[in-house]
């Protein structure tokens, strides 16, 4: 199947491979009606049964992940190739207590890995206020955003503000323009150990926003956009998937010119946030 038709993903980082491969576990053991409500699971974590068969077991999904069509990414940086094969062989159930951060870790928890002083970047507070509806979410601002204490402030890099403009009309790039239409912003990071700006290159020290606190506090948000198929929803999955059965949560293609789809065709992907 040609990957523009998928309805789902086939690439994601090693938590929610994780967390996926539990789900199918318990669907190999489950009755009709309770393998509905795991696929419904399964599909939140954004991945789609039918993107490869008709039917599919844990034994099918993992096969799927040896073989490469399923891609695994930002694996931990001592994980081995033969470390990926080992966990993904290995159906201990036990797994699953080591998989789910509860909403309590989430708002203190840090990664396992040290701060690394040299590259440690901590992003930006939200750009919020009491009549914001749609929030959106990016992975971590870039080095330029975080100098200038503003989000997307690296424009030769990222057609965030020109997609703005193709939504909502002219105006300046500014918290006050998208304040003027409802628009709030934030990302799924608080904070990581990054050498740049790319998020290829984050590599642990990962500190989550407290989003869950963000909508408490600001009910008027009624739906939550993504900005990135890749890593921002990797992201998300990782710490805030609870949030799927709270909200309305959209999908697009990244912001970001390493997206290298036409502006036009991303700029149709952008206009459901509107709807």
């Amino acid at each position: 199947m040609e990957k523009e038709l998928m309805k789902g993903r086939d690439t994601f980082t090693m938590a929610v491979i994780k967390e996926l491969k539990q789900l199918f576990l318990q669907k190999d053991n489950a009755d009709y009606n309770e393998q509905k409500s795991i696929r419904r699971k399964i599909r939140k974590k954004g991945f789609y049964i039918s993107d490869f068969a008709k039917d599919m077991n844990s034994t099918d999904f993992i096969r799927l992940c040896e073989n490469g069509t399923i891609k695994i990414t930002y694996k931990d940086k001592y994980m081995k190739s033969d470390d990926v094969a080992e966990f993904l062989c290995n159906n201990d159930d036990n797994q699953s207590n080591e998989i789910r951060l509860g909403n309590n870790e989430i708002q203190n928890s840090k990664n396992t890995e040290p701060q690394d002083n040299k590259n440690f970047k901590e992003g930006l507070d939200p750009w919020v206020d009491e009549h914001s509806e749609i929030l959106i979410l990016g992975s971590l601002p870039s080095d330029v955003s975080i100098r200038e204490q503003a989000y997307y402030q690296n424009k030769s890099k990222n057609s965030f503000w020109k997609l703005m403009h193709g939504l909502l009309g002219e105006g300046p790039d500014s918290k006050k323009f998208l304040m003027k239409h409802h628009i709030a912003l934030w990302d799924c990071l608080a904070a990581a150990n990054r050498e740049g700006s790319l998020d290829s290159n984050i590599l642990g020290g990962e500190r989550p926003n407290n989003i869950p606190q963000l909508l408490e506090s600001h009910p008027s948000i009624r739906r939550i956009v993504i900005n990135g198929k890749s890593t921002a929803m990797d992201y998300f999955d990782k710490y805030f998937s609870d949030l799927y059965d709270d909200i309305e949560i959209i999908t697009v293609g990244s912001s970001s010119n390493t997206n290298s789809i036409e502006f036009e065709t991303k700029l149709e992907d952008w206009k459901k946030i509107l709807k």
